[in-house]
């Protein structure tokens, strides 16, 4: 459903070498300082069921929206963030008013049936919502219009009006309480980390190259979070892994420092294979402080499990020998 108002529309990639549209020298460690803050902030207040509404088949619908939309890479991973926190809270609300309400349970199941119905059937409203928020805090000037989203819910079979779509995005905003502006996304610590690579390392390396498989490698996260993790805690702790309590499981998955560096670990690893890959870890350590080893097993089970989703045709032959090395150095220590 691509319509004219986007059809001139381009995915931007950020430009690492230019130095005269980024941060200057003295406000790259200020920079990481704050993402390191947030991040902190962020693991502090984890809880268990943080990421509930990210299942695989909501975040790939998100993408494949935004992607048939050219949107920016930012956006569909802010919608999908935005889109989970909406639906945390509106849930939580509409069970409150369900459960405090008087009448009797049956009643009450009546009631609660009514309200799946009623969200299974906005869900399309509210992922574009999601998108339309993302959008226009990336770039107001190239943000969805109403018109276009209304276009896209018509094209999917949904007859909603401008006024329903306009009720839609501030119910997403209230019930997050418009706190948007501060937010960043796992792909910004990525990219934060592979600037910085950039800057201080004598090796040399396609970044752009970097980049691609930093994007493909935070798609497959996203879609695919919890599978990552659970790799992660059985490469760790053998069949222990199963029984890792779960409020310590959801603050490894709100460490974004940590995936930002594994993610663009595992792009060396893809691109240029696993002796550089070590090289890039050992940086990426001194950079943002992440421990070696943190680092090296988020990366392995990000690897696996791309490996595991999409079979090995999907992944260069570097990155499978990556995965090898990594495996093979894992079991000798």
């Amino acid at each position: 459903f691509i319509s004219k108002s986007n059809k001139s529309a381009y995915i931007i990639s950020p430009n690492f070498d230019d130095s005269h549209n980024s941060l200057s020298e003295d406000m790259y460690e200020d920079w990481l300082c704050i993402l390191a803050a947030e991040n902190i902030q962020r693991i502090h207040d984890a809880v268990e069921w943080d990421h509930v509404f990210l299942t695989s088949a909501t975040v790939q619908y998100i993408f494949t929206v935004c992607v048939r939309l050219r949107l920016p890479h930012e956006v569909k991973y802010l919608a999908a963030l935005i889109y989970n926190d909406f639906m945390l809270a509106h849930v939580e609300d509409l069970y409150k008013i369900c459960y405090e309400s008087n009448v009797s349970n049956e009643q009450k199941m009546r009631e609660w049936k009514q309200i799946e119905s009623n969200l299974s059937r906005q869900t399309t409203l509210r992922i574009l919502s999601a998108i339309q928020i993302a959008s226009k805090l990336h770039s107001f000037h190239d943000s969805l219009s109403r018109k276009l989203v209304r276009f896209c819910l018509r094209t999917l079979g949904y007859a909603y009006t401008e006024d329903s779509i306009i009720h839609s995005e501030i119910r997403v905003l209230t019930s997050i309480d418009w706190k948007l502006s501060f937010r960043q996304t796992p792909l910004v610590y990525a990219e934060t980390l592979l600037k910085m690579l950039e800057r201080r390392s004598l090796m040399q390396f396609d970044t752009a190259t970097y980049w691609q498989f930093v994007l493909l490698s935070m798609d497959c996260v996203f879609m695919f979070w919890d599978d990552i993790l659970n790799r992660l805690l059985i490469n760790i702790l053998g069949s222990a892994g199963y029984n890792f309590p779960r409020y310590q499981f959801c603050r490894v998955r709100a460490d974004w420092m940590l995936l930002g560096a594994s993610i663009v670990a595992a792009a060396a690893a893809c691109a240029d294979g696993a002796m550089i890959a070590d090289q890039v870890i050992q940086e990426l350590h001194e950079i943002g402080g992440t421990p070696l080893d943190d680092i090296t097993d988020m990366c392995m089970a990000i690897l696996e499990c791309i490996m595991e989703k999409h079979g090995s045709k999907a992944m260069t032959t570097n990155s499978r020998s990556a995965s090898t090395q990594y495996s093979s150095s894992r079991s000798r220590s």
